[in-house]
């Protein structure tokens, strides 16, 4: 049976951009590598917003991207 193993977390910050010159909002991202794996979702929500609070772009959104090794 296959097995899968968390080998990496990035934390992925949205900010909002302004608009483009059709009015459609602009984004601009930050993505932070080397996240503790075993970060809980609390640590990682207050993290993102404790980043996002130092830009003075309006944090949008936050991802949590994970990538596993997969086993045979």
């Amino acid at each position: 049976m296959a097995s899968a193993n968390l080998k990496d977390l990035k934390l992925r910050l949205m900010y909002n951009d302004g608009v483009d010159e059709d009015g459609k909002p602009v984004f601009q991202y930050k993505t932070y590598s080397n996240i503790n794996l075993n970060a809980t979702p609390d640590a990682i929500h207050q993290s993102a917003h404790q980043l996002g609070s130092l830009s003075s772009k309006t944090l949008i959104n936050v991802e949590k991207n994970e990538s596993y090794d997969i086993n045979a």
